[in-house]
């Protein structure tokens, strides 16, 4: 199991790798040391995950806030200890059918999260937000992961029937899933989903299954932790994507970006994954 632990001392970093912006007034910065790898967020401090990728500790900068290094933890810390121990993870979010998981890829604000929200809601269990963490196999395994979403507030207050937690920083908030609706052991791979948001269209959502190499290529532009890693990450990246791509499908999926439509949207998955939407788990669409 990983630990997480605030540490006493830090190792200096040893070899630069790359850097990410995480909102416009805050940077971090990915660095190799003699004890693994080094994470250094401008708010929260370092990171430090160890080689084999199982032990993290925090050496919080001053005036660290905890829910911002919670945030920090699970969007990149997590997923590069994840990697270290040769998870595939990207950067979306994912459900499970009986059939198996299904994931949607998308950068920031393509709706992933909305539209695993309202699959849960409509009888899937969440598997994951923001990261996706596989097993390239084969076969192809979809790993649990977190098991809470993080909305703008208008689609949260859409979506949600259960209470909101407290906003987070840039106006997000917490949606939590209640606990038979959530996906807490691996199941297979069965589908990962390109989202191309669309204005309008006579059906909601329809899809076009991609060849091997433009689905592997793909993949590796939604690596989790693209900006941060280069060079000879890249390699293993695309030896993973390969390996994805030959087992699991892979889908651009134009989906109609109307809250109105959700409902038709998750009935229209529901059936290519030989499910529909239970009754008594109706989708909150209204204000």
């Amino acid at each position: 199991m990983l630990s997480t632990t605030t540490c006493i001392r830090h190792s200096e970093p040893s070899e630069y790798l790359g850097k990410d912006q995480v909102d416009p007034n805050i940077q971090v910065r990915l660095y190799r040391t003699d004890r693994g790898y080094l994470l250094r967020f401008d708010d929260t401090g370092d990171f430090l995950i160890s080689e084999d990728g199982f032990s993290i500790e925090w050496c919080p900068a001053s005036g660290a806030r905890l829910e911002a290094a919670r945030i920090d933890l699970l969007g990149r810390v997590l997923p590069l200890a994840l990697h270290v121990r040769g998870t595939f993870c990207l950067h979306g979010s994912a459900v499970a059918f009986q059939s198996g998981g299904i994931a949607f890829l998308a950068p920031k604000f393509g709706g992933k999260s909305t539209l695993a929200l309202a699959l849960t809601n409509g009888g899937a269990r969440l598997g994951t937000d923001d990261t996706v963490a596989v097993d390239p196999g084969p076969p192809a395994r979809l790993q649990p992961g977190v098991h809470a979403l993080r909305l703008w507030v208008d689609s949260a207050s859409r979506l949600s029937d259960v209470p909101l937690r407290d906003t987070l920083p840039g106006d997000k908030q917490l949606v939590e899933p209640p606990a038979h609706r959530l996906q807490v052991d691996p199941v297979s791979l069965q589908a990962i989903y390109l989202l191309s948001p669309i204005p309008e269209a006579r059906v909601a959502a329809r899809r076009q299954r991609m060849s091997q190499v433009p689905s592997a290529l793909a993949l590796v532009r939604h690596a989790k932790l693209g900006p941060l890693f280069g060079g000879p990450q890249s390699v293993v990246w695309l030896r993973w994507a390969a390996a994805l791509a030959r087992t699991v499908p892979v889908y651009q999926l134009d989906i109609v970006r109307d809250f109105e439509r959700l409902p038709e949207v998750v009935g229209i998955i529901g059936e290519w994954h030989g499910e529909q939407a239970e009754a008594g788990l109706p989708l909150q669409v209204g204000a």
